[in-house]
């Protein structure tokens, strides 16, 4: 089912099928189940959603001699399935016919994990609409397919004026490897054909070079929210007004209400300290993906522009200035992993207002 990246080979587990409708068991077409060399991704449990509607969950024998489940059909009638081990195969890399995806986690940002191979080939045509797993090291999975051409909905994206070919299929999921918390999982179909273009991936940026800290500066405080962190000290008025101003409720014109889970730091411990100081200054164990600033900039700009810092790894201190209504949406999303700091981070030094009205 699961299939790294790494390996030019993959081997798959052919099972006999049948389903028992009332008394007798009927064969059905056979379950093909793709695996790595790894294994700690063989599967225990497997579970999808077949294109037409139907159900399926089976659990497997620890060698993967036999599987147990059920299956149910778009009109809800339920049956017990059963398999039994047939052959094992090796296909190679150039021979895989089926679906294969480039891969991400977001997690404070982009991480490449490689590709997934996803064929739960029961003998249909059309890819299945989810997949769930869980491998023996306990990882889960579930992800959920998506076509334009499922619902009907245009597989182009206007941006900034743009129109781009979306992929025709790509999913949208989780990955919990065992006593973690869940990230965000997707992917993109990398078997694709030539007229598919995949959504477009940013070049990496220069990393950001850090300046030293000053000896004696504390770390900051270890807070449930994404700081605003005063550095500069010389206009209170500017400072109420910009942190009112980003912690207030945003009302948009349906009537839904939301804010950013920000909380205001007034030390002047972190008077005149730059973003590439203050992202050192992280203390562990917080759960940011970004941190805000009210610096010289912010007090004296008539907007009273902050400072948004990014905090993952593998781009720490890359800045953008946004207004301080435009922090909800920033916020919001960058915590929740719904966008990525690309989808925010204008291409100049612009500054980035609100985009819900």
């Amino acid at each position: 089912m699961f299939v790294g990246s790494d390996s030019d080979e993959t081997t798959v587990f052919v099972f006999r099928m049948w389903r028992r409708d009332s008394f007798e068991w009927e064969q059905q077409p056979p379950l093909r189940v793709y695996l790595s060399a790894d294994a700690g991704a063989e599967p225990e449990q497997l579970s999808w959603v077949a294109h037409d509607g139907t159900e399926c969950s089976v659990g497997f024998a620890a060698d993967l001699s036999t599987c147990y489940g059920h299956r149910r059909s778009p009109s809800l009638r339920t049956m017990d399935i059963r398999g039994e081990l047939d052959r094992r195969e090796t296909v190679r890399e150039s021979e895989f016919r089926g679906y294969e995806f480039d891969t991400e986690t977001l997690d404070k940002g982009r991480h490449p994990k490689g590709r997934l191979r996803l064929p739960v080939d029961a003998g249909d045509a059309a890819p299945p609409r989810w997949v769930a797993w869980r491998d023996r090291s306990a990882t889960a999975y579930s992800i959920a397919l998506w076509s334009p051409a499922w619902s009907d909905e245009s597989g182009d994206l206007v941006v900034a004026g743009l129109r781009i070919k979306l992929a025709s299929l790509t999913f949208h999921g989780y990955r919990q490897p065992a006593g973690q918390e869940p990230i965000a999982y997707r992917g993109v179909w990398a078997n694709a054909g030539s007229d598919d273009v995949r959504e477009l991936t940013p070049a990496e940026p220069e990393p950001v070079a850090l300046q030293p800290v000053p000896a004696g500066t504390p770390c900051l405080p270890s807070l449930l929210s994404v700081p605003l962190v005063r550095t500069d000290f010389t206009d209170d008025d500017a400072w109420t007004a910009t942190s009112t101003s980003v912690t207030a409720q945003r009302h948009l014109q349906g009537g839904d209400v939301f804010c950013a889970d920000v909380e205001p730091v007034d030390d002047t411990a972190f008077e005149a300290l730059t973003a590439t100081q203050l992202c050192q200054l992280v203390p562990p164990g917080v759960d940011w993906s970004l941190l805000l600033i009210a610096d010289r900039t912010t007090m004296t700009s008539a907007e009273h522009h902050v400072l948004v810092v990014d905090l993952d790894e593998d781009n720490l201190g890359r800045t953008f200035r946004a207004t301080p209504p435009a922090i909800q949406e920033i916020e919001n999303n960058l915590s929740l992993a719904n966008m990525d700091w690309e989808d925010f981070a204008p291409d100049d030094d612009s500054i980035v207002g609100p985009m819900l009205l």
